[in-house]
């Protein structure tokens, strides 16, 4: 029960630190507005956000594998809601940039410290574990834009700082939890076994980093379609459907909420099955699922969106699980290079996507997206079974 207890409360962590991020492009607009600021400068701060928050994450992650630094957890969803209390009230658009680089420090920080005290005080069902910490940040990402939305209509750009309130109280949760964490922590990898003894011991194979550039590839591929489809959709529906922008918000928030639920189903699995059949699996079926939404319109757009967002992003957990399972010794830097690194850069990736449509059409970069999945099925294939590398539990 306490595992379980924990484990909750680092996703709800996890979920209020990342609906930090989701506000932010609803802030956008009423940014631009403000300050007269062009695309290109609304561009710059999008930038400064994807590559704070997720391409340095694997640089917290080192620390955290060199250091206890269970503070972290607090600090840094702490630091992400003070990030965007300063983008509400800051005066100008360099002072936004540093908001925006504030937040991102905050969320570069809870991550890979959240993650792997989860795989820590998991036992056996890593994958699971894993699952129900990631489904928080899938829930804070979808609720972001709904709450800043609100605080907007309550208080303008300013009503964006009442959600301080929310991060302290957050942050107070986890900072008296802390002692609990490690104990648990402790009791399940003792010092024969603490994966945060020494994280030099031992290089790592050639097989192992090969499979860790395999992985990185596969998430990066993933982030590519997920990111591509989120931006898209909408325009996708009201542009070339001649469909409502309610419609298309819905198909949008089908395909978010029904990946909620694929991280919980592809940890369950992963624990079953095993880590690297769910990542075929998932791979292999994307495509077709993603296609057939395409060439659909009405319900059945519905229900292809909800199996879409199902399948797709049923590996987030399992692709961080099985990173960290690789480098066991080096938990936090498997969690940052997987949620961190590879989320951003093929976040910074998508935004080619926008010029692509500008010369072809949104209609023909969503079926080139669409196809990204089959070189991340040969990808998953050429995975050595988890077998190989997984930690013995020697208890």
């Amino acid at each position: 029960m306490q595992q379980l207890s924990l484990l909750f409360l680092l996703s709800f962590g996890h979920m209020v630190t990342d609906m930090t991020g989701g506000a932010l492009p609803v802030l956008l607009p009423v940014i631009r507005s403000e300050f007269s600021l062009s695309y290109t400068e609304i561009g710059v701060i999008i930038l400064v956000s994807n590559l704070i928050s997720s391409v340095i994450q694997p640089f917290f992650g080192i620390w955290s594998d060199r250091k206890a630094i269970l503070w972290l957890l607090p600090a840094g969803c702490l630091l992400a809601g003070v990030g965007l209390v300063l983008v509400g009230f800051a005066p100008g658009y360099v002072l936004i940039l540093f908001a925006v680089a504030v937040n991102g420090i905050g969320s570069a920080a809870y991550h890979p410290e959240a993650s792997k005290q989860s795989f820590l005080i998991s036992g056996d069902k890593k994958a699971t574990a894993l699952s129900i910490y990631s489904v928080g940040g899938n829930i804070g990402h979808g609720l972001g834009p709904v709450m800043a939305a609100l605080l907007l209509e309550l208080g303008g750009r300013r009503g964006v700082g009442i959600f301080i309130i929310i991060s302290v109280i957050t942050a107070i949760l986890l900072k008296k939890s802390l002692p609990a964490i490690k104990q648990l922590a402790d009791k399940n990898h003792g010092a024969k076994n603490d994966l945060r003894a020494n994280p030099s011991d031992g290089r790592m194979s050639k097989g192992v980093l090969l499979a860790l550039f395999l992985l990185v590839m596969i998430v990066i591929l993933r982030s590519l379609v997920h990111l591509g489809m989120t931006n898209f959709i909408p325009l996708y529906v009201e542009e070339y459907l001649n469909g409502s922008k309610h419609f298309g918000a819905l198909l949008l928030t089908v395909f978010l909420l029904s990946g909620a639920l694929g991280t919980i189903f592809g940890g369950m699995a992963a624990d079953r099955i095993g880590r690297k059949r769910v990542m075929v699996l998932s791979a292999a079926l994307v495509t077709p699922l993603l296609w057939l939404l395409l060439i659909s319109n009405g319900i059945w757009a519905v229900v292809f969106a909800a199996l879409s967002g199902f399948v797709l992003i049923s590996t987030f957990s399992v692709t961080v699980v099985y990173a960290q399972e690789l480098i066991p010794n080096r938990v936090g830097l498997a969690s940052g290079l997987i949620l961190g690194f590879a989320f951003g850069v093929g976040a910074l990736g998508g935004l080619a996507f926008g010029a692509a449509a500008d010369v072809w059409g949104v209609p023909a970069v969503l079926k080139a997206i669409s196809l990204l999945p089959i070189p991340t099925f040969f990808l998953s294939l050429w995975l050595p079974h988890e077998e190989r590398y997984r930690l013995t539990d020697t208890h």
